[in-house]
């Protein structure tokens, strides 16, 4: 990465602090003796610089890129330890603890900024349960100070700083220099605009330390070195507002992510339900139709196994029968693949398509089957009812061949009460419909396919007395007559 030249963070910053330094030194030269007692002014600038510091550390611990929490982290154990002796220091009325505050305000921020340095050596020097040890320090410090001042050492004498009260200030500013310089050293690296704010603020910090070394308590360079140390902090202040900005930004792209994701997986789930229930329609199709064709073409292949030896002529006709039959299936896949079933538009084909499956039917089996339909009858169903009509017999005469052992059977397609009824029966041995659980499915499938169209299905059957699969169909419409 090309190191980045001081661009306009940098340059703003440092144009401010150049702005408030001349302004602090005309001050100083043209009011050299400008005194101002106002200890409300100190105590709100002392408050708002502490509930910044401690807001701060609060942001500070929101990161989390693993390159610069560790360094984050220090900066928060400072702004932490300084924000709430900050406060102590805005509550405490002018004497040896008021000043007392303040020095070691400025030591426990110098030294978290000084951490900084440690932190790129040793990436957990600073970890989160030291800033709960730090916070309780510094308010166990602070409470004990109010409570005993009789332990305070002298901090002013003579309307002068001693120097127990010089000697902190000096470590203060030094930290704070140093901690700038890093941050300058990361900024020349990264280009990160966040590290030149930083240099800025431990700048700031340090020069104000710097000044108080020559103040005097109410002094024009005393309100100055408070004046950088507010400027410090509205530094500060804007991170914090641009970082609160940044996370809202963040949190609406999230949940905007989030909407676009559920409804994604709305779609995708409508989109899987659909092409499961296509999965499973041509499933009930398949079964219903080709594999009960392609059962009557094997039947048929098996009879011609047993008449090989004996009856040639009738083995040529149940192949050539097969054969028909495999064309057929051939021409259904393909029409079915490519969405062209035939529609049954009237009466007339719908009886020739189930006089055509009962003559398979009867070739391809034992069991022989009897066709009766009433064309008036087929004529009041839709084209959609008809196409059902084909595999709902196909099937139940697939389930008489196989499972009935009948001589007999019976295809019906009538009006009854307002119905077109669809009757398939058999004389075989039965079995008992009540107590079956579980039906296979074939039975699922004509019962779901009778549903689809609003029908009523039926299965009526007995130990030796045969089976009777009932279909009523609504009546739909008339066709003209042909």
């Amino acid at each position: 990465m090309a190191r980045p030249s001081w661009d306009r963070p940098l340059m703003l910053y440092l144009s401010v602090m150049a702005a408030g330094l001349l302004a602090g030194a005309t001050m100083h030269v043209l009011w050299p003796d400008w005194r101002w007692h106002h200890e409300p002014l100190h105590s709100a600038i002392e408050a708002v610089g502490g509930l910044v510091a401690i807001a701060m550390a609060a942001v500070l611990l929101q990161t989390h890129d693993d390159s610069i929490a560790p360094k984050y982290r220090a900066l928060a154990a400072g702004f932490l330890g300084m924000g709430i002796l900050e406060e102590f220091h805005a509550i405490a009325r002018p004497s040896d603890g008021f000043v007392l505050f303040r020095n070691i305000a400025s030591l426990a921020g110098g030294i978290g900024f000084m951490l900084v340095w440690r932190s790129h050596v040793d990436r957990t020097h600073v970890r989160r349960w030291h800033l709960w040890l730090i916070a309780a320090g510094a308010l166990s410090l602070g409470v004990s100070f109010l409570m005993f001042p009789h332990l305070i050492p002298e901090m002013v004498r003579n309307g002068e700083f001693t120097a127990i009260a010089i000697a902190p200030q000096v470590l203060a500013g030094l930290f704070f220099l140093l901690a700038a310089v890093r941050f300058l050293w990361d900024y020349q690296r990264s280009g990160r605009s966040d590290d030149a704010l930083f240099a800025s603020v431990a700048l700031l910090f340090g020069l104000a330390e710097c000044v108080f070394l020559y103040s005097i308590p109410w002094d024009n360079r005393w309100w100055f070195w408070h004046f950088l140390r507010l400027m410090a902090s509205l530094l500060a202040l804007g991170y914090i507002s641009r970082r609160y900005l940044q996370m809202t930004s963040d949190v609406q792209e999230s949940l905007s992510r989030t909407l676009n994701a559920q409804e994604t997986l709305r779609q995708s789930e409508g989109r899987l339900r659909q092409m499961l229930g296509e999965r499973e329609r041509m499933a009930e199709d398949l079964h219903d139709s080709t594999i009960q064709s392609l059962f009557a073409i094997g039947l048929n292949l098996e009879r011609c196994q047993r008449l090989v030896s004996s009856a040639h002529e009738e083995v040529g006709t149940q192949l050539g029968a097969a054969v028909s039959g495999l064309k057929t299936v051939i021409r259904d896949l393909r029409g079915y693949i490519l969405g062209m079933q035939p529609s049954l538009s009237e009466g007339r084909a719908l009886e020739e398509m189930l006089t055509s499956l009962v003559n398979d039917m009867n070739r391809s089996s034992q069991l022989h089957f009897h066709l009766h339909v009433d064309v008036s009858a087929a004529d009041q169903l839709t084209p959609a009812q008809a196409t059902q009509v084909l595999p709902i017999a196909r099937e139940a005469m697939s389930n008489s061949i196989r499972h009935a052992a009948a001589q007999e059977g019976t295809v019906s397609l009538q009006s009854h009460d307002g119905f077109v009824r669809l009757i398939v029966e058999d004389d075989g041995v039965g079995f008992d419909a009540a107590s079956v659980e579980s039906p296979g499915h074939g039975l699922k499938n004509m019962a779901r396919r009778i549903r689809d169209l609003a029908g009523r299905f039926e299965v009526c059957s007995e130990h030796g007395r045969g089976t009777r699969i009932i279909c009523d169909l609504p009546q739909e419409r008339k066709h003209a007559a042909i």
